[in-house]
């Protein structure tokens, strides 16, 4: 502030006090400006940073909300690996039905008509394709060791059948994953089908691939929802053979197990299920 300038004190602390040297004697007021320069900001920026590098309660919240958002967003590579594991399910049945196909020409050969025959036979002579033959055994502690349990522990099933509620079941049936279960096809369109059953080795939009358990060797099939409906039971206990049956309609059915876990399903016309009745 310029010296000379002598307002302030003629001019306003004349007015305003009976003594105007008394702001200056007090040193409440100084007839000159300080000025220092400035970083541009530099020590705010780093104060916020070590406000944010410090850890805490809050911060460790925080972040953990951040990531599972991120998890629920799109991963990095995720459409890359879906399409690999598509990639290699196509490979891995198309693989099993060329083995099967095989096999069942051997056998015909060979005139082979037991299934421990031809599988030695086929482990002696052919072990390449004995090696990609698919096995029935193999998936059954799938099913009786994860989906019976996880199926039991969804619906709350206990052996006191008079605390079960059939109509959360039914909701929860319709979001349930059906992975691993045994169903069995008790009307389609095509005839052929009927009677078939097997575990779901996975449960796509429009088809259940099933391996089945056959005569001579074991096959893996996709069987289409579209004009199927397949049947399931649930036991109630291990040492209880009593169960609960229900039945999937194959057309109302028509979504991935991720697509159906956050569907409601709805009540619609159903004209086009009629030949289920008919037949």
């Amino acid at each position: 502030m310029d010296r000379t300038q002598t307002f302030i004190k003629e001019c306003l602390f004349t007015k305003c006090l009976e003594d105007p040297e008394k702001p200056f004697n007090e040193k409440r007021f100084q007839d000159t400006l300080l000025l220092l320069p400035t970083d541009g900001g530099l020590t705010s920026k780093l104060q916020r940073q070590q406000r944010k590098s410090k850890l805490n309660l809050d911060n460790l919240q925080k972040a953990s909300q951040s990531e599972s958002v991120d998890k629920q967003l799109e991963k990095k590579n995720y459409r890359r690996i879906n399409k690999n594991s598509k990639i290699a399910l196509r490979e891995y049945i198309n693989t099993c039905k060329k083995s099967t196909e095989k096999c069942l020409k051997l056998a015909h050969e060979n005139k082979i008509a037991n299934k421990e025959d031809l599988l030695h036979y086929i482990e002696e002579k052919h072990p390449t394709i004995y090696e990609s033959l698919p096995q029935y055994d193999s998936f059954v502690p799938m099913y009786k060791e994860l989906w019976v349990n996880y199926i039991r522990e969804l619906l709350n099933i206990t052996k006191n059948l008079k605390t079960f509620n059939g109509s959360s079941a039914l909701l929860k049936l319709s979001m349930a994953d059906y992975n691993g279960a045994l169903l069995r096809v008790t009307k389609s369109k095509n005839k052929t089908l009927i009677g078939l059953q097997g575990i779901v080795v996975w449960d796509s939009q429009k088809f259940f691939i099933m391996i089945i358990k056959g005569n001579l060797i074991d096959q893996i099939k996709c069987i289409p929802k579209k004009g199927t409906v397949f049947q399931f039971e649930i036991s109630i206990s291990d040492d209880d053979d009593s169960a609960l049956r229900y039945s999937i309609l194959g057309d109302r059915f028509k979504y991935r197990s991720v697509d159906r876990a956050g569907r409601k399903f709805k009540s619609r016309r159903c004209d086009d299920m009629l030949y289920y009745i008919q037949n």
